[in-house]
């Protein structure tokens, strides 16, 4: 019997081990990599650490939230369809994603890199969705409930960050915006009030009926609070009281508390602004990090002429 015990163990131990001689891990910033099957160039680390940075900016100055300092960002990369599947059943029993996804169990984001993809485009692609998952696990974190609205449309707003070359933006989804623009003019899916009352159960049914409905109109709610210092505040209560009360918050009655002329107002301002919307905008951590450099650069003028 103890032959057997042993015999056992060391079969799991040396399997658990061959799995993890599999990947690659180190870490770099506040990401901690995972590949399997995958060498990262250079730009794409800094691309992908720069911006999961900006991602932390944000949720510290923008809406108040806290990290530990040893707080690190697991990224899991996996190049190949078929070790992605394999690695998702492993986790969490079944597969729910072709792109990417994260686990909460595990605290991981994990995000699949094709065999064939070597392009900008197709590097740009993998990037947003790595910062597409890596928003959930921030918002898990600082939000442990949160509606599945906010959740997936702060998802989508920060997969549309760019991070490579000088246009360091948050670009506007061009297929989403034409549904909203259409939407507009002919009337949306749902009505507003019920879509933003939706709990989990009813968001999956709307998802199941009507996937695009159900990630766009988020989406662009999200972005558009995200236009302006006044509705990142309104974003920034309903956060903290989903944090506060959990499933208990209510979206409507908050934004009816914090908006002024309430829900029926901003629904009206957010229409309006649909047609509008510009195809950029500068994300603040991102506008500060911009500012560091001139600021740099005021202080040694200044610092040359005082030596003169």
């Amino acid at each position: 019997m103890k032959y057997k015990t042993i015999v056992l163990l060391f079969i799991c131990l040396f399997a658990g081990t061959t799995r993890a001689e599999e990947f690659v891990t180190y870490e770099s910033g506040i990401c901690r990599f995972n590949l399997h099957d995958y060498e990262m160039t250079k730009p794409v680390e800094r691309a992908i650490v720069f911006g999961i940075s900006r991602l932390a900016d944000t949720y510290k100055d923008t809406f108040g939230f806290r990290f530990p300092d040893n707080f690190k960002v697991r990224v899991t990369i996996i190049c190949g369809e078929e070790k992605f599947k394999e690695y998702q059943k492993e986790q969490i029993g079944k597969v729910i994603s072709e792109t990417g996804y994260f686990s909460g169990r595990d605290w991981e984001t994990v995000v699949l890199q094709p065999k064939d993809s070597k392009k900008t485009k197709e590097a740009k692609e993998m990037i947003g969705i790595v910062f597409h998952e890596a928003n959930h696990m921030m918002m898990a974190w600082c939000v442990p409930w949160c509606p599945d609205w906010l959740n997936e449309g702060m998802s989508e707003y920060f997969e549309g960050l760019n991070v490579i070359g000088e246009n360091r933006r948050v670009y506007l989804q061009k297929s989403r915006s034409k549904w909203c623009k259409l939407w507009a003019r002919k009337g949306f899916p749902i009505k507003l009030p019920e879509y933003l009352a939706l709990n989990h159960d009813q968001w999956m049914s709307l998802r199941g009926r009507d996937i695009n409905a159900a990630y766009t109109i988020g989406y662009s709610l999200t972005y558009f609070m995200m236009s302006s210092e006044n509705t990142e505040k309104v974003l920034k209560e309903l956060l903290w009281e989903f944090r506060r009360s959990g499933q208990e918050a209510d979206s409507v009655k908050i934004i009816n508390e914090n908006y002024p002329g309430g829900l029926e107002k901003l629904e009206r301002n957010w229409k309006k602004w649909i047609p509008k919307a510009r195809p950029y905008r500068p994300l603040r951590a991102l506008r500060k990090e911009e500012e560091k450099p001139k600021e740099q650069t005021a202080a040694a003028n200044q610092n040359s002429k005082k030596k003169e």
